[in-house]
């Protein structure tokens, strides 16, 4: 993939808390003494900053030896990389990971992984608790040294999520003291400000970034329009991480991360200049608040490295509607605000047994709890005018899991792991299961390699805060269309994964094929025109799927592609029936109907080429098209129009000044103004029509310092 020899990064300045704030001002103070070539105390320091980051490498290969990837499939880009590609840092982690196989975008702030929309995030190894939308769309990639997805027939380390792992390796300020800061904007009042700043005082490293973003278009349009109405958006992110060195085989991290994104719910156009100036006072609002701090000990010995966290995680979902417009077009008015909290810990361990045998072992803990509000207004007949009506629901989860496996390499050229792991979850939607792995990875000759999974999960259903209704709004517009139904439950899957990559030269070639059977496959299904989603289950599932991938190196030029075909389908609504019509119900129980995000093909493309001090590059998209109703009687039986969007890039680095460069960026985003629609609102999963985002030219300004 692409590699941009200069850094090219984006930094954004915000609303920064007092952790940022302390951090840069450490920062400032460090960059002050180290531009003091003449001081010989800083002098004498040079071989203490060479040996703590000696002794930081050391313990992140021992860190990344906690959770290898063993027979599963894994597809990785660097920080280079995505600066290189259009949008460089300045994009969310989502949009990077569309850019792999077998990932498809359902709509805003939602991706599926082989048709499977449950993913688990980490950060430099360690688990960080999901809110109420998708983590891809909350962490940006600007503080992401590295990012891997693992997916497929996942070792016993991995539970709870069949979709895959996001693996998300950080900066580190002890690699690249110093920092940026950016300005960048473009169409539609997009404006973007952002910092970066890392950097080490003694044995201590820290890094943090932070940004703020405005948007006339902040969720998908409803309508296809390039400005749709009442869609602006505000953005706040902010993140740190610090480091200390207690000894060469020990080192404690903290980790912290906030955000605020606040959303207005876009209309579709109306006709004429007056009608569609009075929707941009009308409509109501979203706000996603997500915060999390993670403290992580490690120690790396001789034979055995062990990496133990502790976290708490807090994250809302406040809907505040337009009544009166809600009332007129839907017949009901949801006011909604759900909170979220979690705690926990993780203990993973390595341990070098023999030559031919490491043992992996670990346990993740976790206590969560969700409380959900909701107002309904909704419309009855007679004089009496709209019904008024409060809902409350209360889960808590306790969650422990267990697990251990065996690395055995009875050759220098074939690897096998065995494990199992126990998973153990409370609250509506758990229960307890054991889940057996097992994978094998064969290095052949001339970079030739081979691998091959079977895995068993467990997932838990999500918790439903929405489960019930008010009596009192019984025969009202506010009632499902469908019958009481039970609640979700816990999904079990047999997965098996095989694929061959070669290496030759400047080429990678490689090709990845799977299969998936589910019980009580999990599906969601969105409420109203929200992002918030109520889970139900299928009886019955299946996936299978192959990937092409195909990157080639060499030189200033660089290109990379991949492809791929799947199937995911479900059968037979078997939990959360009231949010489907009688009619729905019936047709799922004769046949498999495709799942949300049930894309048979998709493509990704891209090449840059740098040349001195400029980069070019491109990258696209393809789409064959995602499910929708044209037969009630056959929910999902037809196909949107297959799509696609191509981008392109250009970067100019100037000398600047004392030796620090100026960059200068421009992004051309769907460069020929594809008009395509993402989902139509028809399909079995409900939610409103969302289309992808129009022509957009940005350009931005990067100074470093």
């Amino acid at each position: 993939m692409p590699t941009l020899p200069p850094r090219i990064r984006r930094v954004r300045l915000g609303r920064f808390s007092g952790a940022l704030i302390s951090s840069l001002a450490v920062f400032a103070h460090a960059a002050r003494a180290h531009a003091d070539s003449d001081d010989e105390d800083a002098a004498q320091a040079k071989p203490a900053v060479s040996e703590v980051v000696v002794t930081a490498r050391r313990l992140d290969v021992a860190r990344a030896t906690v959770e290898p990837s063993l027979g599963a499939s894994t597809y990785a880009v660097t920080n280079d990389t995505v600066e290189s590609r259009p949008g460089g840092e300045a994009v969310k982690l989502g949009q990077v990971l569309q850019q792999f196989p077998g990932v498809v975008q359902i709509g805003s702030q939602a991706l599926e992984v082989r048709g499977q929309q449950n993913l688990q995030y980490r950060i430099n190894g360690i688990i960080v608790p999901g809110g109420f939308s998708d983590l891809a769309d909350t962490l940006r990639a600007r503080f992401a040294d590295k990012i891997d997805l693992v997916t497929g027939a996942l070792p016993a380390q991995y539970g709870l999520h069949v979709g895959g792992i996001v693996n998300v390796t950080t900066k580190n300020g002890v690699y690249e003291p110093g920092g940026e800061g950016e300005l960048y904007g473009g169409s539609r009042g997009h404006l973007e400000a952002a910092y970066e700043a890392g950097g080490s005082v003694g044995k201590t490293n820290f890094y943090s970034s932070g940004s703020y973003l405005r948007d006339d278009v902040g969720l998908s349009s409803p309508d296809g329009s390039a400005t749709p109405a009442h869609d602006a958006t505000q953005q706040w992110d902010g993140f740190v991480l610090a480091e200390h060195l207690l000894d060469p085989a020990s080192r404690l991290s903290l980790i912290a991360g906030v955000s605020d994104d606040s959303f207005q719910l876009p209309i579709a156009r109306a006709p004429g200049p007056a009608a569609q100036a009075a929707l941009q006072d009308q409509g109501g609002a979203e706000r996603h608040l997500a915060t999390y701090a993670i403290a992580a000990y490690q120690h790396s010995g001789e034979k055995l490295t062990v990496l133990g966290s502790a976290f708490v995680a807090y994250s809302r979902l406040a809907v505040t509607p337009d009544a009166g417009l809600d009332l007129a077009l839907q017949g009901l008015a949801r006011s909604v605000a759900d909170d979220s909290a979690s705690t926990g810990l993780q203990i993973d361990g390595v341990y070098q047994l023999a030559s031919a045998h490491t043992l992996r072992a670990g346990l993740y803990a976790s206590w969560s709890g969700e409380t959900g509000n909701a107002h309904y207004l909704a419309t009855v007949a007679g004089p009496s005018g709209p019904l008024a009506s409060f809902a409350r629901a209360q889960d808590r989860r306790v969650q422990a899991s267990p697990y251990v496996e065996d690395e055995w390499r009875p050759s220098a050229s074939l690897t096998v792991n065995f494990g199992v792991r126990f998973d153990d979850v409370t609250g509506q939607g758990g229960g307890a299961a054991f889940s057996p792995r097992a994978n094998a990875v064969w290095k052949g000759p001339d970079g030739l390699t081979a691998h091959a999974g079977y895995a068993r999960y467990f997932v838990p259903a999500p918790i439903d805060n929405e489960a019930g209704w008010p009596a009192s709004l019984v025969g009202t517009s506010a009632v499902p269309p469908g019958p009481p139904g039970a609640a979700a439950r816990p999904e079990t899957d047999d997965y098996v994964d095989v694929g061959v990559q070669e290496k030759r030269d400047h080429l990678t070639l490689g090709v990845d094929a799977y299969w998936r059977r589910a019980a009580n496959l999990i599906d969601e299904v969105a409420v109203g025109d929200t992002l918030l989603q109520r889970p139900f289950n299928f009886a019955q599932g299946r996936a299978r799927g192959v990937e092409l991938e195909a990157t080639y190196d060499a030189g200033p030029f660089s290109a990379w592609a991949n492809v791929a075909f799947a199937r995911a389908e479900g059968r037979a609504i078997v939990t959360g029936q009231s949010m489907f019509t009688p009619a729905e119900l019936a047709a799922s129980a004769r046949a498999f109907v495709p799942v949300s995000g049930d894309q048979r093909a998709t493509a990704s493309f891209g090449l840059s080429y740098h040349r001195r001090a400029l980069l070019l590059s491109a990258d696209a998209i393809f789409g064959s098209g995602l499910p929708r109703t044209v037969n009630v009687s056959a929910p999902d039986g037809g196909r949107l129009p297959a799509y696609g969007e191509a981008n392109f890039s250009a970067v100019y680095r100037l000398a600047g000044v004392r030796g620090r460069p100026i960059y200068l960026r421009a992004d051309l985003i769907n460069a020929f103004d594809a008009r395509y629609a993402l989902t139509d609102g028809t399909a079995l999963e409900g939610g409103a029509p969302q289309w992808g985002l129009r022509r957009t030219i940005i350009v931005g300004l990067e100074q470093s310092f």
